[in-house]
C-alpha cells in the first residue's frame, strides 16, 4: 500500500496496475515527466514525421509516420534490455483523474534493442486518441538488468494537443513513396540508345524528389549496362553513355552532382539470360541505388 501511495498514479489505478505485473514484495521503477518539465516536440519533412516527448532516466517516446509508411510507436533507450520479454500497454489516467480506472490497450514483445518496444498503426493511433482525451499511455514491464524489479514508463498527456496538430498536419505532406520505393530504381533503354524515355524520366522524377527531401541519402550509385548484341568494346562505352544521361537528367532535377557516383557494365553483368529477345530488353538498363 505504501508503494502505490508514493506513485504518482492514483491510488487505485496503480495498485490494479500491480496485481497485473507485479507481486507485493518486488520493487517498482517508474518513470514519467513531471509537469513543469513536460513537453512534447515535433520534427517535420515530407519523408517523415515524428512526435517525441524525452522521459528523464528512460528514453524518448516516439510517434512517427514515414513517406509511404504507417503511423508506429516505439521507445528509444540508451540502454538495451539483456533479454526478450514482454511489454503490457495501459491507458491511464493522470493523478488529477482519480476516479478513472486504467485499461490494458495491448502488449508487445520487449526485445534485445536499441528501440526494445514498437507498436504499429492500430495501436499507435489508439494511444493518440488516449492522449488527446486526457490519458496517459503507460507500459509495464520487468526491468532491463536481471527481471528483478517491475517498471513502468509513462508518457505525459501534458501539452500534447498543442503540438499534435502539427504532426497531423506534417502527415498530410508526406511523400506518396518512401526509400524502401526508391532506394534501387532501373530504368530500360532501346536496343543501341542511351535515351531516356518516357517511363525511365518518370521514374527518375521520384527518386530525384526524395532525394532533394532526405538528407540521409549520402550517394547515388549510377550502373550502366548493355545487352549482349554487338561487340563487347562499344557495349562498354554504351553503358557508360546510358549512365551519364540518368546522371545528367538527375542534375537537371536539382540533385547535387557530389552525390553521384558512375560506373559502366557494359554486357558484362546482364539481370537474366541474353538468350530471348524479353531477356536481352531488361539487360538493356540503368540501375540507380541510394545510399544512406
Amino acid at each position: 500500500m505504501e508503494l502505490c501511495l508514493k506513485t504518482t498514479f492514483n491510488l487505485k489505478t496503480w495498485c490494479l496496475m500491480l496485481l497485473v505485473v507485479a507481486s507485493p514484495a518486488q520493487a517498482l521503477q517508474h518513470y514519467e515527466v513531471n509537469i513543469e518539465a513536460a513537453k512534447w516536440s515535433v520534427s517535420s519533412s515530407p519523408v517523415k514525421c515524428e512526435l517525441k516527448q524525452q522521459i528523464p532516466g528512460f528514453g524518448n517516446a516516439v510517434f512517427m509516420h514515414s513517406a509511404g509508411g504507417e503511423l508506429s510507436f516505439f521507445v528509444k533507450v540508451s540502454q538495451p534490455p539483456v533479454k526478450d520479454s514482454i511489454a503490457l500497454l495501459y491507458s491511464s489516467p493522470p493523478y488529477w483523474k482519480p476516479d478513472i480506472v486504467a485499461r490494458e490497450i495491448s502488449r508487445s514483445s520487449l526485445i534485445k534493442s536499441s528501440t526494445p518496444v514498437y507498436f504499429t498503426r492500430d495501436v499507435a493511433l489508439r494511444m493518440l486518441y488516449e492522449l488527446d482525451q486526457g490519458m496517459q499511455p503507460s507500459l509495464h514491464f520487468r526491468d532491463f538488468a536481471d527481471s528483478t524489479e517491475d517498471v513502468s514508463v509513462a508518457v505525459s498527456t501534458v501539452h500534447f494537443r498543442d503540438h499534435w496538430p502539427d504532426f497531423v498536419n506534417c502527415q498530410t505532406r508526406l511523400l506518396p513513396f518512401g526509400f524502401d520505393d526508391v532506394k534501387n530504381t532501373s530504368m530500360m533503354f532501346d536496343s543501341g540508345s542511351a535515351r531516356l524515355n518516357k517511363d525511365a524520366k518518370e521514374l527518375l522524377d521520384r527518386v530525384a524528389l526524395y532525394v532533394k527531401n532526405d538528407k540521409t541519402v549520402k550517394k547515388l550509385r549510377i550502373t550502366g549496362h548493355t545487352d549482349s548484341i554487338g561487340f563487347r568494346y562499344l557495349n562498354q562505352l554504351l553503358s557508360q553513355r546510358r549512365a551519364r544521361a540518368v546522371s545528367k537528367y538527375l542534375i537537371s532535377k536539382g540533385v547535387p552532382k557530389t552525390k553521384l557516383s558512375l560506373i559502366g557494365k557494359g554486357e558484362a553483368r546482364p539481370h537474366v539470360s541474353n538468350v530471348s529477345k524479353t531477356g536481352r530488353k531488361f539487360n538493356r538498363r540503368v540501375q540507380v541505388q541510394l545510399i544512406r
